[in-house]
């Protein structure tokens, strides 16, 4: 068959969220694709601070990270579209103004406030820890912040409407749950990661597959020219896919390539 560029969003996709691991299927699937002349590619919203090593170690082609905002092929940074300082103060001011808990992520920092209450961002927090010391960061600390984009959690005594209308012009805010946004800049999404990649390879984006799980991955899914949802992901995303394939933890990964005939 035809060479593809296979995109994988990592948290739901090829880590199981309940397992926390990534199933042996799915590691021997995707070193597979790559002997028969495909190329892999991470597609996450997570930024490089916390990329799990299990799943660098499976050998990767490039990473589209930070939902776009950081490009990556075979080691080369080739794009890395960072806040700038200013823009980052400010928001990291306004997350404590107006009540706002959640995690400002970069490549190298992840940033929290000294005080998060929610238990999302109690767990994620514990997790980061895991990804070494410059990994967590406490807002207010310090006057700088490096980062690229934001996962926010907000309740009844959160300002989120404020926090919100300051900020829209610049970023598009993902629903992820009724209280969570994922929070980017609106040049970036995975779609833009995908395209960028396209045009650098020229490959036509018909010859692209992506796998998602969550309302995140949208962008990517409606991007490529074949789309792949996780059966055990959020069943709002199966009528914009290709094709819903079995659980994680159930050979998704694989049985998907199986029938596109990758491997």
């Amino acid at each position: 068959m035809d060479k593809y560029l296979l995109f994988f969003d990592i948290d739901g996709t090829l880590l199981d969220d309940k397992e926390a691991v990534v199933p042996e299927s799915a590691k021997e699937a995707l070193i597979n694709a790559r002997q028969n002349g495909h190329e892999i590619f991470l597609c996450t919203g997570r930024c490089r601070a916390i990329w799990p090593q299990e799943i660098l170690d499976i050998g990767f082609d490039g990473m589209v990270g930070g939902c776009g905002t950081h490009i990556i092929y075979h080691d080369e940074e080739l794009v890395h579209n960072t806040l700038s300082p200013e823009l980052g103060k400010s928001i990291a001011e306004d997350v404590m103004r107006y009540h706002i808990d959640g995690v400002l992520e970069g490549a190298v920092f992840t940033y929290f406030r000294p005080d998060p209450w929610i238990s999302n961002v109690l767990r994620i927090r514990k997790e980061n820890s895991f990804y070494g010391d410059k990994a967590v960061q406490t807002i207010g600390e310090s006057d700088k912040y490096e980062f690229d984009k934001m996962a926010l959690w907000f309740d009844e005594t959160s300002d989120m409407a404020s926090f919100k209308e300051k900020y829209q012009d610049r970023f598009d805010f993902i629903v992820r749950d009724p209280n969570f946004y994922e929070i980017v800049p609106k040049e970036c999404s995975k779609a833009t990661g995908i395209q960028y990649f396209c045009d650098y390879l020229g490959i036509s984006k018909e010859f692209t597959m992506g796998f998602g799980d969550s309302t995140n991955d949208l962008p990517m899914l409606n991007h490529v020219g074949i789309s792949v949802a996780m059966g055990d992901g959020n069943p709002d995303i199966f009528d914009s896919v290709d094709y819903v394939t079995d659980p994680v933890m159930k050979d998704g990964i694989k049985n998907a390539l199986i029938k596109y005939g990758v491997i």
